[in-house]
């Protein structure tokens, strides 16, 4: 592969860059592209609530330093919702909506997975030195967590979302 054969028509990046993901929409998630602003000294890239991101972000939070094998979340939320990026290395994201699941790779960052509300989340396969940051639309609220599978999932029959 020639190097012209690997630039695409974005500029700044190249066809190797592309993650190969799940269609979006699968367990209601989607991924989010921001924008990229190359330069020389370093590249940039920024997130807008209401405008990348379509919520307001109450909250930030990352994650570092896990342990090779081992895994976060394990959750779903019932209001907030989220956009995960890979600041960092890499990770992968399985989510769960009740009745599909996909896992997305990220790698790059910029590109965020998009979490809307209802969705079981875990996250796993964490690269060295890797940086999970994680914008969220509420501050932290225990009430708000699903932490029994078994829970989430009636919650979701509940709400009409999956067939029961």
């Amino acid at each position: 592969m020639t190097i012209a054969d690997r630039r695409s028509l974005v500029p700044g990046r190249r066809a190797t860059d592309w993650n190969v993901n799940p269609p979006q929409g699968t367990a209601g998630c989607r991924l989010v592209d921001l924008p990229r602003i190359t330069d020389p000294r370093g590249n940039l890239t920024f997130i807008e609530g209401g405008s990348q991101v379509p919520f307001d972000v109450a909250r930030v939070y990352y994650l570092y330093d896990v342990p090779g094998g081992e895994s976060r979340g394990g959750h779903a939320h019932r209001e907030l919702e989220q956009l995960i990026v890979a600041a960092a290395g890499s990770f992968d994201v399985l989510v769960d909506d009740g009745t599909d699941t996909a896992r997305f790779h990220l790698n790059r960052s910029y590109y965020g997975l998009y979490l809307p509300r209802l969705t079981w989340r875990e996250l796993g396969n964490f690269s060295t030195g890797s940086v999970c940051l994680v914008l969220a639309s509420q501050r932290y609220e225990e009430d708000d967590y699903y932490r029994d599978y078994a829970e989430f999932a009636a919650a979701r029959v509940a709400a009409g979302t999956v067939p029961a």
